[in-house]
């Protein structure tokens, strides 16, 4: 699947269902910011392919019917050249956190995993304050609350503590982005 179209299908399996992130933020990333009112102008345009087609517009994400709104279901933020979206996690009341890079006309989409790797840097740069936790209800899933400052969080940005996709994918800038599928193997 073109990686346009796995940012789009993320964002709204993001919003639709409710997922189990390993890693969670004790609250929006970063902290100490202003939210962005409105998703920048380079990212909002017509995204379209043979299977699907989402939209970004100034304060909304459309992926047919379904509908993602900025202050409300995700939260923007900026810092250190990067678009942060925050998005709450609903059986835990903490927060999912996103990265997105641009680099030139294209952009990537990371996310924080929890590898070990991972994991033994965060609790060396937060001591005491990356927290191993279960969920509530049945059944329960294991995640990890990190709780850093904006300097520390700056830090994991800079080090690049997350997980990037592979691919670039084009920016809209208020336009359309066309793409074909991949051709499907057929058994």
């Amino acid at each position: 699947m073109n990686s346009i179209f796995r940012w789009g299908l993320l964002l709204a399996v993001l919003a639709l269902v409710s997922c189990n992130p390993k890693i969670q933020f004790d609250g929006p990333m970063p902290p100490s910011r202003w939210d962005l009112p409105n998703i920048p102008k380079v990212y909002r345009g017509d995204y379209s392919s043979e299977s699907e087609r989402w939209v970004v517009g100034k304060d909304s994400i459309w992926l047919d019917d379904d509908v993602m709104v900025n202050g409300e279901d995700f939260v923007l933020r900026k810092m250190a050249g990067h678009l942060i979206m925050s998005q709450p996690v609903p059986k835990t009341g903490n927060w999912e956190v996103h990265v997105i890079r641009r680099e030139g006309d294209f952009f990537r989409l990371g996310v924080f995993e929890d590898e070990e790797v991972f994991l033994k840097r965060a609790q060396t740069l937060m001591p005491g304050r990356v927290m191993p936790r279960k969920s509530e209800g049945t059944p329960g899933y294991q995640y990890h609350l990190l709780s850093p400052s904006a300097q520390e969080f700056r830090a994991m940005l800079k080090e690049g503590w997350y997980s990037m996709e592979d691919a670039l994918t084009p920016l809209a800038k208020g336009g359309v982005v066309k793409t074909s599928d991949p051709p499907r193997q057929s058994n």
